[in-house]
């Protein structure tokens, strides 16, 4: 049985007054996570967490002001406060509040496959989100039909928050792989660009989207598109670059891959909390490479279920050795064919669990 699913349509309030609605007790377990998260890694009160929530509200505005709207109908229809329901979708940021430059914001694991090297020309996005497993009980899936001219989005996300996984009916698949420097940049939430690149047609408009501000934390955002092209687009605090697939492969992890990235003097420290991150990033390409072309979505997850280096494999596991609070586990999988918009998606570690089919309608 995989995460509560639902469909839901609207203005920005309406869809989130009815996500709100339908998740009371997923956005508690958010919260819930949250405020253990924040105390543990930065000795920060969930009270004085909504309070700095408020000091992002001009730039999400200024970025997109239905986003605010949404999160307005998410609080209305839950019951929460608005702080709480901006807090989780300013998470990534508000813990650097702290100065925790050392802690780790997931761990993953994303393939891109474009038409030259799937099967029958189709293109894939894979992923596997490694996080807190305690956050599987809190983690929603919804098919949003908007009015207001954006696309339809099937999104996989933690419950309250607006911008996360997602696959759109205009091609738009994306994914995230956490990175980060020593500096922490004030800027545009991490979520608020993710759910901007989730409106978007085209892979030039999400780069465009993603980039368009300052973000509050560095990223690698993995996007794909029906026509068949899929890149990586790694983001550091004042710069950006775009990767794009050798011979129709494409992996990253949790490192820069780009040579022009980070800039001088900032360093990659992702790297280092998470050396891991190299090893899973060479799994891929030996296990991928090896099919080279014709490549179909069972072969993506066998790429997904591999235990080279376990725990802290592909398909991750929580560390029996690593401190509760740091532990991570892969909390889901996901593989959208960009071609035909069929999503196999498993809940949990796909060694343990099948995958299920889901379909976003491609216009």
């Amino acid at each position: 049985m995989n995460f509560p699913y639902i469909e839901i349509e609207g203005n920005p309030y309406e869809i989130g007054f009815q996500e709100g609605e339908n998740f009371k007790q997923q956005i508690q377990g958010s919260i819930d996570c949250y405020k253990a998260m924040f105390m543990d890694y930065s000795n920060l009160s969930w009270d004085r967490a909504k309070e700095l929530s408020r000091q992002f509200i001009p730039v999400i505005t200024e970025y997109n002001p239905d986003y605010i709207e949404e999160m307005q109908g998410i609080s209305d229809g839950s019951g929460f406060d608005f702080e709480d329901i901006l807090a989780l979708n300013c998470r990534s940021e508000l813990v650097f509040v702290g100065k925790e430059f050392d802690k780790v914001d997931g761990g993953c694991t994303s393939i891109g496959i474009s038409r030259d090297a799937g099967i029958s020309s189709n293109a894939f996005l894979a992923h596997n989100w490694d996080w807190k497993t305690s956050q599987r009980s809190s983690m929603v899936m919804m098919k949003i039909t908007q009015k207001n001219g954006k696309p339809t989005i099937f999104m996989v996300t933690e419950a309250g928050i607006i911008g996360k996984t997602g696959f759109n009916s205009a091609g738009i698949c994306l994914y995230l792989n956490a990175l980060s420097t020593d500096q922490a940049p004030a800027g545009l939430p991490l979520h608020m660009a993710m759910r901007g690149i989730l409106d978007c047609k085209t892979i030039a408009e999400a780069i465009g989207t993603a980039t368009r501000m300052p973000l509050g934390c560095c990223a690698s955002f993995m996007i794909g598109h029906k026509n068949g092209e899929c890149i990586a687009l790694e983001i550091e605090n004042e710069d950006f670059d775009v990767l794009y697939p050798k011979d129709g492969i494409l992996v990253h992890t949790n490192h820069f891959i780009s040579p022009r990235l980070p800039i001088v003097p900032r360093k990659d420290t992702c790297k280092y909390k998470l050396p891991d991150s190299f090893i899973r990033l060479g799994r891929v390409e030996k296990i991928i490479r090896k099919k080279e072309k014709y490549i179909t979505p069972e072969d993506i997850m066998v790429a997904l279920r591999d235990h080279v280096e376990y725990p802290t494999s592909i398909c991750r596991h929580n560390d029996p050795q690593t401190e509760p609070g740091l532990q991570m586990g892969t909390v889901f999988s996901m593989i959208a064919n960009l071609t035909t918009g069929d999503i196999y998606f498993c809940k949990g570690n796909p060694c343990e669990n099948e995958y299920e089919m889901y379909r976003i309608d491609l216009v």
